[in-house]
């Protein structure tokens, strides 16, 4: 059935009336969360309907397109391997895109070639890659509610910080970009997750599955390393509080742990830099230039004329060089200036732009919040329950580490390697988990304070709708 975008519109609208309906209804008649529910159905439909619209060519980050000739970019990457079915034979810095680890190039070049054979035309079993970007994105999300709930987050607060991630824009332009990073950005949060799973209960199982979701993340991409601070603490604390035989124990784990996950993550850099001398952190610079700007211009001249990344390619004044406003754009609509497309984005934009650099100022506040102190939980009647939240002080400093690295590493490459594309969010797009985290601990402590724990509310539903709206009206120009 071929539809037009317009087309596509009129459905998805229906579609989202149909999914608001169906959660008041599950809400009000089941014992089930249709909030929750709703929220997942609603980020599904999203997504599908932003692959469905966007090409493998259109906003996307070092992919330069299929079948383009030019056998250059992760798409070429994807399609030599299909081709060749073996890893590069030369060195890659021969040729632009190929230096990447390849866990997603391997998949993808698998698929691909999955498609070629039950009959898919050639041009369509590219798009078709996407459905793995968009798969990997619906699991982020699922691992990242299944984080909320392994730090008892419930009610209000739990539904608040699960919208944040469904719907949160990085996650929505992730899922139809074909290149390396929903991956890595996926086994990272798994590999938090299940970390924090075996320090609750320190089973093989659990140690395994961290070691092959974190050396997967590497072998994704090498910023994949990101979680490994936060998950080391972890493992020397559990091994600090415990006697002679269970420290034994858990090195024999550590072991284990590092024979998985270290093979697996650096098998592909070192290879490089044994056969051809890439070095082990290889990054070619890439992007428009700011390094002419004065660090303290970087920081505090804010220019804010648009909700979208400046661009001079854009007819803009300047390149986007001060990394706070860079951040926070490049983390909700990217690097491109979606105004272009359809006109009516452009007042979405500029509320989701206010309302996601408020809700990154509150998350920055409640971090060191709640790094410091453990939140009660509250009855409806307003009682202090036994139960506190974040009461072990190991995991508070677990997600500050997991934070810390991420904000670290993001404004190190932004000021060492000083080009636009450098301070695109998308590599510590995971930051979005532990924010959501801390705002939903918030909205938690709030429960007595009636006004501002709706303004907050309000400022989460007013992010989310506005994600919505700039996404949905991208697809009808």
């Amino acid at each position: 059935m071929n539809l037009t975008r317009r087309e596509y519109g009129v459905l998805v609208i229906l579609l989202m009336i149909a999914v608001v309906m169906g959660a008041v209804y599950i809400h009000k008649r089941t014992k089930k969360d249709g909030i929750l529910i709703g929220t997942l159905i609603t980020a599904f439909i999203i997504r599908l309907f932003y692959i469905m619209y966007t090409p493998t060519w259109e906003r996307q980050h070092d992919v330069i397109g299929f079948n383009n000739g030019k056998g250059i970019g992760q798409a070429a990457l994807i399609e030599w391997l299909a081709e060749n079915v073996k890893l590069p034979d030369f060195d890659p810095r021969t040729r632009w895109g190929f230096f990447q680890p390849l866990l997603h190039h391997i998949i993808s070049a698998a698929w691909l070639k999955i498609n070629l054979f039950i009959g898919v035309n050639y041009d369509k079993a590219c798009e078709n890659i996407q459905i793995l970007t968009f798969v990997y994105s619906m699991i982020f999300v699922f691992f990242g509610i299944r984080l909320l709930r392994e730090m008892k987050l419930s009610g209000m607060p739990f539904r608040a910080a699960a919208f944040l991630i469904a719907l949160h824009p990085s996650f929505i332009l992730m899922s139809g970009s074909v290149n390396n990073d929903m991956l890595c950005l996926t086994l990272l949060i798994m590999s938090v997750f299940y970390a924090i799973c075996w320090y609750n209960d320190s089973t093989y199982g659990n140690i395994v599955k961290t070691a092959f979701c974190i050396g997967g993340a590497m072998m994704a991409k090498l910023s994949g390393f990101l979680a490994a601070p936060a998950i080391a603490f972890l493992f020397l604390m559990k091994l600090i509080r415990s006697g002679k035989k269970e420290a034994f124990g858990y090195l024999k784990q550590f072991v284990l742990f590092g024979c998985i996950s270290f093979p697996i993550g650096l098998f592909f850099p070192l290879r490089n830099f044994i056969l051809f001398g890439v070095p082990l952190m290889y990054m070619p610079e890439v992007g428009e230039p700011v390094g002419d700007h004065s660090i303290i211009a970087r920081i505090f001249d804010v220019r804010v004329t648009s909700p979208y990344s400046s661009m001079v390619k854009n007819g803009n004044a300047f390149d986007e060089f001060n990394v706070p406003v860079a951040m926070i754009k490049t983390s909700l609509t990217g690097e491109y200036d979606l105004g272009a497309v359809n006109r009516y984005i452009t007042p979405f934009a500029w509320i989701l732009f206010a309302t996601g650099a408020l809700l990154a100022v509150i998350a920055f506040l409640a971090t060191i919040r709640y790094t410091l102190r453990t939140v009660k939980k509250m009855n409806n009647k307003g009682i202090n329950d036994e139960e506190l939240l974040l009461q072990d002080p190991v995991i508070r400093i677990f997600w500050l580490i997991l934070y810390a690295t991420g904000l670290i590493f993001y404004l190190r490459l932004a000021f060492s390697v000083p080009n636009f594309s450098s301070e695109d969010f998308r590599y510590v797009a995971y930051l979005i988990v532990p924010e959501s985290l801390y705002i939903g601990l918030l909205l938690t402590e709030l429960e007595k304070r009636k006004k501002m724990r709706a303004v907050l509310g309000m400022i989460i539903a007013a992010f989310g709708v506005s994600s919505l709206g700039v996404y949905f009206l991208l697809g009808l120009p």
